[in-house]
């Protein structure tokens, strides 16, 4: 009966307050086999957008159980509070084997819409010959000096995460244990710095720069903008066409020669041209080629121009070729993701939405997830998916609180919440 159903329904939201159910949804972030009331019950669009806003607060609360603010405090201190008798006293971050050292620099006014992030990436690289983790000077004079940079030369307001090498033995940036980094403060800044999901940028100088290159594509769904200084990458280690809903920039000298950097970087932005003109839309990008400078460049204008954009969390065409880099590959890009990784890489893949119709193509066998929400289409009505042109799905997609609560999990960003899937087989 009526009755019935609005008490199921007033039943189902008490259930999502946050003094009935905290507890075990909090329960439920620290292990995901914990019982949660109505975990697969079909929500509204009014009720999802309420679960969403429950399901935050619950992933907040687990976050300050496990001590991660910790992690990210906020101080109104620059660079020379940080350096006492030309000591840093960094915060540590423990990622397993590797402890990184950090800073966190807060620089202007925070905008209204919460603080950009950006991460400072020094140059340098790796020694092998190096005693220990943290003991070639090459990579600490670099890591000053992005302070410096941070404090004197770069203008937009924001928080700026400025990380020194986690190991100068090996000294790459896009390191797997350098990816579970820069997401993690991205969960610990939108979480307890007041960031703004929309708008974390990447930027490096030289080694660093490489990793703006190969990073800002491979996890390009974390950033408004991604800033290359003084490197350039083949197109293979970082492909181009993941970055066309991210803001890239490259500032290199023309007489930057070394390991043909200048070469490198010219092939690579007249690709992102090509592909921008068959593309129609998107790949928003400046290359800057800066007469008669070598290794050394003007960097002041790289970080302004990148935080003048904002992500589209939500496009409705993504197109990703996944690679890994270093250990591992990423599992999602924006709203599709894969379930394990591909036997073969790269794998191409592109996605877009027309309508309730979702099309992607893909260049070999994978298993996909289709992560969907009332953003993007019309949950209350039939949704059509298509891989190379085959139907592979066709009916209602129900919204739900397990895939509020996953999604919520996977990403630690409150934009790229979905609580709706759909999983294909090869």
């Amino acid at each position: 009966s009526r009755f019935n159903a609005i008490m199921k329904t007033i039943l189902f939201l008490s259930l999502l307050s946050p003094v009935a159910f905290a507890s075990p949804l909090v329960d439920w972030f620290g292990d995901h086999d914990a019982k949660v009331p109505d975990f697969t019950r079909a929500l509204s669009k009014e009720e999802a957008v309420k679960a969403k806003a429950e399901v935050w607060a619950a992933y907040e609360k687990h976050a300050r159980k496990e001590g991660w603010e910790k992690e990210f405090p906020l101080k109104d201190e620059g660079m020379d509070a940080w350096v006492k008798e030309r000591k840093i006293q960094p915060l540590i971050a423990d990622l397993g084997k590797k402890k990184m050292p950090y800073l966190i620099i807060k620089k202007g006014e925070k905008p209204k819409g919460g603080w950009p992030l950006f991460f400072a990436l020094h140059g340098g690289g790796g020694n092998a010959k190096a005693e220990g983790p943290h003991t070639w000077q090459v990579n600490t004079r670099e890591w000053y000096a992005q302070m410096q940079l941070t404090t004197k030369v770069y203008e937009p307001a924001g928080l700026y995460v400025i990380p020194r090498m986690a190991d100068d033995r090996e000294g790459r940036w896009y390191y797997g244990y350098n990816q579970v980094f820069l997401d993690r403060m991205i969960r610990r800044g939108i979480l307890f710095g007041e960031v703004n999901p929309n708008r974390v940028y990447l930027m490096g100088i030289s080694e660093g720069g490489y990793t703006a290159f190969r990073l800002g594509s491979l996890m390009a769904d974390r950033w408004a903008g991604s800033c290359a200084m003084a490197a350039a990458e083949p197109l293979k280690n970082a492909p181009p066409e993941n970055l066309r809903h991210v803001a890239f920039r490259c500032g290199i000298g023309e007489k930057d020669t070394m390991f043909d950097r200048i070469g490198l970087a010219r092939t690579y932005f007249k690709k992102i041209e090509e592909i921008k003109k068959e593309a129609g839309s998107g790949y928003q990008n400046f290359f800057d080629e800066q007469a008669g400078k070598g290794h050394g460049i003007d960097y002041k204008p790289g970080p302004t121009w990148i935080a003048k954009f904002q992500r589209n969390p939500i496009p409705k065409q993504i197109d990703w070729t996944v690679i890994r880099q270093h250990d591992r590959s990423r599992d999602q890009m924006y709203w599709l993701g894969l379930t394990g990784e591909p036997k073969e890489l790269p794998l191409k893949l592109t996605a877009q939405i027309r309508g309730q119709v979702v099309g992607i193509t893909s260049d070999g066998p994978a298993k996909l997830r289709v992560l969907l929400d009332d953003r993007l289409l019309d949950l209350d009505q039939e949704v059509t998916i298509l891989v190379n042109g085959l139907a592979k799905f066709q009916g209602k997609v129900p919204r739900n609180l397990a895939g509020i609560l996953k999604s919520t999990a996977g990403r630690g960003d409150p934009e790229l919440v979905f609580p709706a899937e759909v999983i294909l087989e090869e």
